[in-house]
């Protein structure tokens, strides 16, 4: 036998082994030292060890930095449950009001997407709506203006705000009336038919319009993008203009969430209302009825 062979190549495997075990990270590799392949068992924490290690004065000082049962938590719940009861918005109760915002617009020659974002805005479709300042129904009409608009409008029989059909063509007509008095300008209409069309003037003329009338037409200018198209209705009072489908409960759904995305959502809209008989009047030039 050649013993010889035998130790040169003994040492040359262990060389080998050493090499390869140097690459692996492993520990020292030898013929006749091979590492066992079996892992470790590591320890392990079970969720009874850690509740019998938590006692009841850490629980309580963890929940108090958690701010569990907090002022901040309770008030956030709150403002949460009011915004989705605000989203509380069905496709049945825009159906139920469509045939009466269509013959408005064909009046007043008005976009109905506009008619429906000023109604998604002040009431959220609720025909029986009132505001803390005692503005009624749909669109949000004060009792004086609401009897004034009637007589614009020549409307027969009472004037109740709460009635769907009378609040929408009187409230479609205030809207029509107030982009004409200001010139076209829908951002200002909208502003003025939430804060009246006097103030909207003094502010102009001086210090600008407040954040939250920027905020109102902001809103209703979102709203009408799932209502349909916003391009005014032809000249012809005949023609029917094509809307579209009107929003499904998805979609107004997706509606109240981008207003909440936008930061709008808690704004108590309409506060600065006043209950005229007349909202033109104090106007300097105010826009004639039509």
């Amino acid at each position: 036998m050649n013993f010889r062979f035998l130790h040169s190549s003994f040492f040359r495997t262990a060389i080998l082994l050493r090499v390869a075990s140097l690459l692996l990270g492993c520990s020292t590799l030898s013929p006749g030292n091979s590492p066992s392949t079996t892992p470790r068992p590591t320890p392990t924490t079970t969720a009874d060890d850690r509740d019998r290690t938590r006692s009841p004065r850490r629980e309580a000082a963890d929940a108090d930095r958690k701010g569990t049962g907090s002022a901040t938590q309770a008030s956030s719940r709150r403002s949460t449950r009011k915004k989705m009861d605000a989203w509380d918005v069905t496709a049945s109760s825009v159906q139920a009001v469509a045939p009466l915002v269509e013959q408005a617009a064909k009046d007043n020659q008005l976009p109905p997407s506009l008619i429906y974002g000023v109604i998604w805005v002040e009431s959220r479709f609720n025909p029986q709506a009132t505001s803390p300042v005692g503005a009624m129904g749909l669109m949000q009409l004060m009792p004086k203006t609401a009897r004034y608009l009637a007589e614009c409008i020549k409307w027969e029989g009472d004037a109740d705000a709460y009635d769907p059909a009378f609040n929408i063509a009187a409230g479609s007509y205030y809207v029509a009336r107030l982009i004409r008095q200001f010139n076209g300008d829908v951002d200002l209409a909208l502003a003025a038919y939430n804060a009246g069309p006097g103030n909207i003037e003094k502010w102009m003329d001086n210090t600008g319009l407040p954040d939250v009338s920027v905020e109102y037409y902001t809103m209703v200018q979102t709203a009408m993008q799932y209502f349909g198209p916003s391009s005014p209705l032809p000249a012809d009072p005949s023609a029917v203009p094509d809307d579209g489908a009107l929003p499904d409960d998805d979609a107004l759904d997706k509606l109240g969430l981008a207003i909440l995305i936008a930061g709008l959502s808690d704004r108590d809209f309409g506060l600065q209302r006043t209950d005229a008989a007349n909202p033109f009047a104090a106007l300097a030039h105010p826009s004639p009825p039509q």
